[in-house]
């Protein structure tokens, strides 16, 4: 029941918040340059790890979960792949839809929870892929790896970008960086909304418990 709450409180947050947060996270300058050349949706690093497991995307068959500004949404649409947009959030999904629809793109919309996907088909995807910002509101790791194991064709693969938690003990204002602020591992809460701290082997660990084989990893500065 708590989880529950969690789930709903967040969502709820989301919707509140999300024509502000398209209005300048996918602006009409920004969807342009995704159209003008789509990897710019991605981190230099994840777009090699991207093309280097699939050289040509044209017919793949490409799940983004927790997908809110949907950037990569519209750059895999671009690419040929036949795109799923996956969020808890309505309208997260109907601001990204409507910018869809502007341009006559044919992508899937689901208002789903990244942690089930019970409106996600079994071994349908050839590619899950999320982006940074998605563990921090997922209070159940493997449960939302699982999902994503399950909705993955045999050869199917997740490919994923996160923010590097080693930065979290950190403030960010003007000390030495040996200062430390703030836990490694915690929770915070903002307006009541659990923001949850994961560690690296918190991640992967549920990636591997899950049933994946990591077969590389990028670290990188942004």
């Amino acid at each position: 029941m708590e989880e529950n709450k969690r789930i709903h409180t967040a969502k709820e947050e989301w919707d509140a918040y999300s024509d502000e947060y398209f209005a300048e996270n996918a602006s009409e300058e920004i969807v342009g340059r995704i159209i003008e050349d789509p990897s710019w949706a991605f981190p230099a690093p994840v777009w090699d790890m991207i093309r280097s497991s699939y050289p040509n995307l044209r017919g793949k068959n490409v799940l983004v979960p927790s997908s809110g500004d949907n950037a990569a949404v519209f750059a895999f649409h671009l690419l040929g792949a036949a795109v799923t947009s996956a969020d808890i959030s309505e309208r997260q999904l109907e601001n990204a839809s409507r910018i869809a629809a502007d341009h006559g793109w044919d992508i899937r919309f689901v208002c789903d929870d990244s942690m089930s996907l019970t409106k996600i088909e079994d071994g349908t995807y050839d590619l899950v892929y999320t982006s940074n910002g998605v563990h921090v509101w997922i209070p159940d790791l493997l449960s939302m790896y699982r999902s994503f194991h399950r909705v993955l064709n045999k050869d199917g693969q997740h490919i994923m970008y996160e923010v590097h938690p080693v930065i979290r003990p950190f403030g960010d204002d003007e000390v030495p960086l040996i200062t430390v602020r703030k836990p490694y591992e915690n929770i915070n809460f903002t307006d009541n909304v659990p923001k949850f701290a994961w560690r690296i082997q918190d991640i992967f660990n549920a990636a591997f418990d899950a049933g994946f084989k990591i077969t590389h990893m990028e670290e990188f500065h942004p």
